[in-house]
């Protein structure tokens, strides 16, 4: 519940789910963050849990998504109990997976500094950090990623690590000795409904729940779907329904407020009401959450 995923939606313009609750962040997000003619790349990954590096709760599969950034922006949750004790486990946890990961350069940002609970300790916090722990004064922000103070700052701290650690080295490599054609990304008998829904599904605070839906085709059909054309969402959820992937999640018990989870692609929030209404009014909901421009042809339809 740092603000990771307000942090990337503020930074970019990608759409993380964001909730009033930890570990909401289930699957990595990716935002392109264009700044002074320059773009860098963040990742948002889910919160890491104490034992992580044993496989416990999401993060021991994202510990390797963290191997592969080149710069780790560490941000504390300015609310907490303890934020030196959470910088403290969150350290502890990547140098058990993998000790490297600590040579890795970091930027610290103190989160949610507009609020009271967090300002009143943000001096105490940084000198602690500074004094006991030798972090870099340079490289430690107080932020709020809900009104923006900080960011500006902490996006230019990023790219000065960048500049100074110079370009990658990309190794080449390639597995394509001997191929006769080009390869898939999914096997060329997949079909749309050809699917698997993961049992038991995971309990969410609040009292919803995860879906897991496992499917080589329509997970590559929601990639290439483009969600800022309203025509797009339609043929998506014609697609839900003709798959029999609508009638299989309800016959699991998937209800209205529930998340589904598309493999590694991405997640939607279920709703049953499958009128055209019901679907416009989301899709124009998730727009303006997003910022977004309407595309396509989308009109709301007039009564003749």
């Amino acid at each position: 519940n740092a603000g990771k995923s307000t942090l990337l939606a503020v930074l970019s313009a990608a759409r993380p789910k964001i909730a009033n609750y930890p570990f909401t962040t289930l699957v990595p997000n990716l935002g392109v963050c264009e700044m002074d003619f320059r773009t860098t790349v963040f990742a948002d990954v889910p919160g890491l849990l104490e034992g992580a590096h044993e496989g416990h709760g999401l993060g021991h599969a994202f510990l390797r998504h963290i191997s592969r950034c080149r710069v780790l922006l560490h941000l504390l949750d300015g609310t907490s109990p303890d934020p030196i004790g959470d910088y403290k486990a969150i350290q502890l946890e990547l140098e058990l997976f993998n000790p490297a990961l600590l040579d890795k350069p970091q930027v610290i940002a103190y989160n949610k500094i507009d609020l009271p609970d967090s300002g009143d300790y943000w001096e105490f916090v940084r000198e602690y950090l500074v004094d006991e722990e030798g972090v870099d004064p340079q490289r430690l922000f107080p932020v709020s990623a809900v009104t923006g103070r900080g960011v500006r700052e902490v996006v230019g701290a990023v790219r000065r690590v960048l500049d100074e650690l110079g370009p990658a080295e990309v190794a080449p490599e390639t597995n394509a000795l001997n191929l006769t054609s080009v390869p898939r990304r999914f096997a060329p008998e997949a079909r749309i409904d050809k699917f698997e829904i993961e049992p038991d599904p995971q309990q969410l605070p609040g009292g919803s729940r995860l879906f897991y839906i496992r499917g080589e085709a329509v997970e590559r059909f929601a990639q290439m779907t483009n969600w800022d054309y309203y025509e797009a969402v339609k043929r998506f959820q014609r697609v839900l329904e003709v798959s029999g992937i609508n009638a299989a999640l309800r016959e699991a018990g998937c209800k209205a407020g529930d998340t589904v989870s598309l493999g590694d692609v991405g997640e939607f929030v279920y709703n049953d009401e499958q009128s055209e209404a019901a679907t416009y009014g989301a899709w124009l909901q998730d727009m303006e959450a997003r910022g977004r421009n309407r595309q396509g042809g989308s009109k709301w339809p007039t009564p003749r």
